[in-house]
């Protein structure tokens, strides 16, 4: 409970006692008072004397109402008490050395304490930092889907779920290594992600995946050049998988993420800071997400030219992909350039504005014989009115012109509009509430219709629309 709202509510029925009070005592004078006036002619004067008098049953009434009043005054006293055990219940702090917890506030405050110990007797004996993220919450689907399945969606579905759970262990120095382990409906895509894999829902069995597992090494040269090498997620992509320091402006992904770019690559990358304007990072790696489906017709290269002023207001990052990703097709080759720009402008403060374009292309035999392209392009606007809550609305057109990421030939566009709050007094819990529109050229998205027992089809409609609340802890 916020400790503002209840001193509020207090205030307010100590308020609305006074009022009553103030009310039922004028009008008890009021029904108490009996006036006699008498005139009396002396000297050439007329004199008018005015008396009151209280009668027996008003007198009785006013006794009745000054009883009423009394137990009124006891009911607002006995509500400021009980106000009064709640905020001292809620108050996260530590209990006495000698002591045990003993109310919400203190098993919390308490919880707090023994996590920062281990995180600091982690970071000070071994030099490891452990952090985490847990994302869930409840999303209806409109459409009512068979079997809650969001098409056009990765790391999401109809009903309540896990979208998120994330353990993110690292060393720094010289050398050392990155892991972020996940679970849920994040696990359960990625761990399906073969080459192919995002075509249709993208979902598996599996609610556990290694996401990122990799060393890092820092070459004393220049600045230092640092290279890792291992499992990693993409340069491409304006988004990313979430992790405690880093997550995205909405809760759903965009379908460029889903559907236009890679997950992960397992390979070796080097990244160098020229100056305060300009950085590269480039590597090489087996291709598109599966490592077990890696091609035998060479590595794939990836770079990141990122350049910036001197606030990083403005910014540019130039991604790009290209390599073998067919197995047995060392000639058919898949490329992707994914420029991504951000501008927070100086006359609007706290609004930023970011647009990612996408184009990609496969050539060889990838669609009926032939080569395939498909392209995006999304829109971001986000909002922080205070530094509490934050809006962030997406707009987005995704063009698979071949069918060969989402299996049909189509125009996807989509428009979502989140809203984030920070939850006072609670570090690092967040509340995410988002609405999303999908449509589409072609008759694609499913819903609650009977399979046809004739044609063993099921009628398709152009759109669907989502409703979900989350709430994001993270440490």
């Amino acid at each position: 409970m916020n400790r503002r709202k209840t001193t509020r509510v207090a205030a307010r029925l100590r308020l609305i006692v006074g009022v009553a009070v103030i009310g039922l005592l004028c009008n008890a004078n009021a029904w108490a008072q009996t006036t006699t006036t008498t005139t009396t002619k002396h000297h050439h004067k007329t004199v008018t004397t005015t008396t009151v008098v209280a009668s027996t049953s008003e007198q009785q009434r006013l006794d009745a109402l000054s009883g009423q009043v009394n137990n009124l005054q006891k009911q607002t006293d006995d509500t400021t008490s009980e106000v009064k055990k709640i905020e001292a219940a809620m108050t996260v702090a530590q209990p006495a050395a000698s002591a045990s917890p003993v109310t919400i506030g203190q098993h919390v405050g308490l919880a707090e304490t023994n996590i920062a110990a281990i995180q600091k007797n982690l970071s000070d004996n071994l030099g490891i930092s452990v952090h985490a993220l847990v994302d869930a919450g409840y999303e209806h689907n409109f459409n009512q889907p068979n079997g809650n399945v969001n098409n056009i969606r990765v790391f999401d579905e109809d009903g309540f779920q896990l979208t998120q759970g994330n353990l993110h262990i690292e060393r720094d120095g010289t050398v050392g290594f990155v892991t972020d382990l996940n679970f849920g409906q994040v696990a359960n895509t990625l761990s399906t992600a073969t080459h192919y894999s995002n075509i249709g829902t993208g979902v598996g069995n599996q609610w556990f995946d290694p996401t990122q597992y990799y060393l890092t090494y820092t070459a004393p040269i220049g600045s230092g050049i640092s290279f890792q090498a291992g499992r990693f997620v993409t340069l491409l992509g304006a988004e990313t998988i979430n992790t405690y320091n880093n997550l995205n402006f909405n809760e759903s992904k965009s379908i460029i993420f889903g559907f236009g770019i890679p997950f992960t690559h397992t390979g070796i990358r080097a990244s160098y800071t020229f100056n305060d304007y300009v950085s590269f990072t480039g590597g090489l790696n087996n291709g598109w997400d599966d490592p077990a489906a890696a091609n035998n017709g060479g590595p794939n290269y990836e770079g990141e030219l990122t350049l910036n002023n001197k606030d990083k207001s403005l910014s540019l990052a130039l991604n790009g992909i290209w390599g073998p990703n067919l197995v047995g097709k060392s000639d058919s080759n898949l490329g992707a350039v994914d420029p991504v720009a951000t501008w927070k402008p100086s006359f609007v403060p706290n609004l930023t504005l970011q647009t990612e374009y996408l184009y990609a292309s496969e050539s060889g035999p990838v669609v009926n014989g032939h080569s395939g392209t498909w392209s995006g392009l999304a829109q971001y606007l986000v909002y922080d009115w205070t530094p509490s809550f934050e809006s962030a609305t997406r707009g987005e057109f995704f063009d698979d012109a071949d069918g060969a990421r989402t299996g049909t030939s189509q125009t996807l566009w989509e428009i979502t509009q989140t809203l984030s709050y920070k939850v006072p007094e609670v570090t690092g819990l967040l509340a995410r509430l988002e609405y999303r529109h999908d449509n589409s050229s072609q008759n694609y998205f499913t819903n609650n219709n009977f399979v046809s027992p004739v044609t063993g089809t099921q009628h398709l409609w152009h759109g669907q629309d989502t409703l979900d609340d989350n709430f994001i802890y993270a440490f």
